[in-house]
């Protein structure tokens, strides 16, 4: 041990113990410790703003000219294609096919289970029209609950018509559904019971008496067609089902209510990746793929790259 000498603020000098390599050996009494200092103001609430119109699978969101926008190289323009059929379906994410895989589906690209003709098709669901253009009443429909909910695929918020009316209509009668099984509604009566008639027929006139969330066979009374459907409002709407097929509309790709598959890798005929539905893909049926954008880094595979300057869409630097 040695004893050096240090100097304090005001000049004075004191012995200071020290080991052979200069390391302090004696420590002054620990201070005090001091007042916690009071919170600071909550932050701002971040609120909510539009997101930058036509965003493609696996655009970057940054500040461009002075707005947010989608940067990054120019994506991968994918064509639309139908190909298939498909030949195996495994839940865990392995889906089989025979005939030739395009080259365009590559990581990043979703594609759509369809029939030959290349229209959507899910199993178990009816989509040969935009059943919820069908739609009148004598009421206004509540705000936030528009015909379309019912007939979306997923059923999670209610259609419903709630205000100053008497009945809900659904008119097929310009193209009739044929019936040879089933009609199941799933709804709420709202607290009260909700008269449901077919075809304006009092013999097939039921009633809706659950109020929570259910759902009721209707009987049909020899009904061969369904060309009207009339319930009693006010009515929350969540599905309707004929011959174990539930309705959901028609629409074009990839707004339109679809079971598509989104492709991480191709191994020979098989796809790997990950669907959004839980019904299963269906033997036999085909895939599309609809037009659409997949980011270049993305599509060729590099995960690890680094987005650096020349990485920026220069197109929207010039304002193009």
């Amino acid at each position: 041990m040695a004893i050096l000498y240090g100097t304090q603020s005001n000049g004075e000098t004191l012995p200071v113990l020290v080991d052979q390599f200069g390391n302090l050996l004696a420590k002054g009494i620990e201070g005090q410790p001091g007042t916690p200092g009071e919170p600071g103001p909550p932050g701002a609430d971040g609120g909510s703003f539009p997101l930058p119109p036509d965003p493609y699978e696996g655009a970057f969101l940054g500040w461009l000219n002075n707005e947010l926008a989608w940067i990054g190289t120019p994506p991968v323009p994918i064509p639309s294609g139908v190909f298939g059929p498909i030949a195996n379906w495994n839940a865990d994410g392995l889906l089989t096919v025979e005939g030739e895989i395009p080259v365009a589906v590559k990581q990043g690209v979703y594609v759509y289970q369809c029939n030959l003709d290349g229209s959507i098709y899910v199993r178990g669901w009816n989509n040969s029209q935009v059943w919820s253009s069908r739609w009148t009443s004598d009421g206004e429909s509540r705000p936030g609950y528009p015909a379309k909910n019912a007939f979306n695929g997923t059923g999670d918020i209610p259609a419903g018509e709630w205000n100053n009316g008497t009945y809900l209509l659904f008119d097929f009668s310009d193209n009739p559904i044929d019936v040879y099984s089933s009609l199941k509604i799933r709804g709420s009566g709202g607290g009260a019971p909700r008269n449901i008639m077919i075809n304006s027929n009092p013999a097939t006139t039921t009633q809706f008496t659950n109020q929570s969330d259910n759902t009721l066979t209707i009987p049909l009374a020899g009904e061969s067609q369904i060309k009207t459907i009339r319930i009693e409002i006010p009515f929350a709407l969540y599905s309707i089902w004929v011959n174990d097929e539930r309705l959901v509309d028609a629409g074009n790709y990839p707004d339109a209510p679809n079971l598509n598959f989104r492709v991480q890798s191709v191994n020979g005929q098989n796809l790997i990746g990950t669907t959004n539905r839980t019904e299963d893909f269906t033997i036999g049926k085909y895939l599309r793929i609809p037009e659409q954008n997949v980011a270049r880094w993305l599509y060729d595979g590099n995960l690890s790259k680094v987005i650096t300057s020349t990485d920026i869409d220069f197109s929207r630097l010039i304002g193009n």
